[in-house]
């Protein structure tokens, strides 16, 4: 029977002998796939795009690559992401897939469409969003311009994750200041960073904007083009026609928190390697600021083309150091293991004592290897609660296991005895707080994860469970009691 790919909505199905399946990438994973990717970001970036484009659709292609080379079928619903068809639409192009004209041109005429509109949405959306900020900064207004220069730390924050990372910090600093995203709606106490907005350098910070929006247009192009080719590169424009906009409102806003703050003071931002990481790294670079950087997340053990965030990274664990040191040939990576525990509040109050408790910490990605590891916890009689991912839809765990015990809070769920987790930062923090973490490696994809693209997990401190017996017997305690 022939292997048939379709892409339906933002996921990829195979249809052979047993039916339809979700895609598995999984063994697209091994290391000459890992040199191919880390020959590549050896391309120069002109934007600070160049990360998420190369993460996001040029690791995404090269998955693809090796996928669509072994099926005799593919095609695509109407409600595909149109980033998605034309990495297709290319790939099959060039893997040698006759292409019918038709096919051709209307590809061709969706790219220019959605380009079209994207710049226009963009440039509609850069006019405007200065003056909404401004209205929503005015019942928080308080000039930063007098308090600023005496500070000894600035923090930025744009996500939870970044805010607990810097949370220590923050509290035991006794002259900062917290600038936080709130664009993003995070809901973290701090000073907005749109409020630079409400002040006589409102029309220097607008004019400024619209500079940089023309200029990221432009370069945008330039990487997506350089990455992933020309006409993948105008489609991926749809992507980002919101997402320009707030990043050089951003840039701008936070250029001019830069001019009021003092040279001596030290920045700490929770970014790694994406288009504001990129932006507050070179803006820093240029103004002569000292930012360190402070991580969200786990450091990937491939080479970005940016690079990573700072003029100093602080990394999760010693290996994590060496490892980010060799390939970047920077000696910016650092390694504490006190910054470490600050990062992850260990030491804090309000730090919970231990619940005897097994808890899965889920992931946004390969959503069907989370309902594979819940099916199986639930066949193997294991009780245990689940903590979703912030990014994921809770409604669709509750339709699928509505007896399942779901935990809300982080720290809730990081004080379970047992953490499990697929490669996920709370393995890491769970081990430092001296719970049991194991990461569930039952997906070659995670396990290739592990044990090459994210040094921080190949602790000791962490156990790998390559299959459910090794879960089993990792949680035979567990289930005694």
């Amino acid at each position: 029977m022939s292997r048939i790919l379709k892409l339906s909505g933002n996921t990829w199905w195979v249809k052979s002998d047993a039916g339809w399946q979700e895609l598995n990438l999984e063994n697209a994973y091994n290391n000459e796939f890992i040199e191919d990717l880390n020959s590549c970001s050896r391309h120069a970036p002109f934007s600070d795009y160049i990360n998420e484009l190369y993460l996001y659709y040029f690791v995404r292609s090269k998955e693809l690559e090796q996928v669509v080379g072994e099926v005799d079928e593919s095609s695509y619903s109407c409600k595909a992401r149109l980033a998605d068809k034309s990495l297709l639409f290319n790939i099959r192009k060039k893997i040698g897939f006759k292409v019918g004209l038709l096919q051709s041109v209307f590809f061709y005429l969706q790219a220019l469409i959605a380009f079209s509109a994207s710049i226009f949405l963009s440039v509609f959306v850069s006019v405007i969003l200065p003056f909404i900020l401004l209205i929503k900064c005015r019942s928080r207004y308080s000039s930063p311009k007098n308090s600023l220069r005496s500070r000894k730390n600035v923090f930025f924050v744009r996500s939870k994750s970044g805010y607990s990372r810097a949370k220590r910090f923050i509290e035991e600093s006794s002259n900062c200041i917290l600038f936080v995203d709130d664009f993003s709606k995070i809901n973290v106490p701090g000073e907005s960073i749109y409020v630079v907005l409400w002040s006589s350098s409102f029309l220097r910070i607008y004019l400024r904007t619209l500079r940089y929006l023309f200029r990221d247009l432009s370069l945008f192009y330039k990487d997506a083009s350089a990455l992933l080719g020309s006409w993948v590169a105008l489609s991926v424009f749809w992507d980002y026609w919101k997402r320009i906009p707030q990043k050089v409102l951003y840039e701008a806003c936070f250029e001019e928190v830069l001019q009021l703050s003092s040279k001596k003071s030290e920045l700490f931002s929770g970014e790694k390697e994406d288009r504001f990481a990129m932006l507050q790294t070179r803006c820093c670079y240029r103004s002569g600021h000292r930012l360190n950087c402070l991580p969200h997340g786990l450091e990937y053990g491939f080479r970005f083309p940016g690079g990573l965030c700072g003029s100093a990274f602080y990394c999760f664990s010693r290996r994590a150091k060496e490892f980010l040191e060799s390939i970047y040939s920077s000696n910016k990576f650092l390694y504490s293991e006190d910054v470490v525990n600050r990062m992850l509040g260990i030491g804090m109050d309000y730090r919970r004592s231990t619940i005897d408790r097994v808890c899965f910490f889920t992931e946004p990605r390969d959503q069907g290897v989370n309902f594979e590891i819940i099916n199986q916890l639930v066949a193997e009689n294991i009780k245990f609660s689940v903590k979703l991912h912030p990014l994921e839809n809770q409604e669709i765990y509750k339709d699928r296991y509505p007896n399942i015990d779901m935990i809300s809070d982080l720290e809730d769920a990081l004080s379970s005895s047992f953490c499990l987790s697929r490669k996920s930062t709370v393995l890491i923090e769970a081990s430092q707080r001296g719970s049991q973490a194991i990461a569930i490696l039952i997906n070659q994809k995670d396990r290739f994860y592990v044990e090459h693209l994210f040094p921080s997990l190949s602790s000791e401190k962490i156990a790998k469970a390559y299959n459910f017996n090794d879960l089993t017997r990792a949680l035979a305690i567990n289930n005694d009691g």
